[in-house]
């Protein structure tokens, strides 16, 4: 029933020109965001990470 009338088809065509950008946004942020984890310097930012916590539980468990 939207679409029959000229002003459905340009509410039509509106609600599509303000969502369609954002939904394509969403969609690229989340393949980018994705893609994080294959990322190098992540890695060695995570490795590094875990290293510094390990080293950390290391230092609070021996005795003084």
């Amino acid at each position: 029933m939207l679409a029959y009338t000229a002003s459905g088809w340009t509410q039509v065509i509106v609600a599509i020109s303000i969502f369609g950008p954002v939904a394509i946004a969403l969609a690229i942020t989340i393949v980018v965001l994705r893609g994080k984890k294959d990322d190098p310097d992540e890695q060695r930012w995570r490795r590094e990470a875990e290293e510094r916590k390990r080293l950390e539980r290391e230092a609070d468990e021996r005795p003084e």
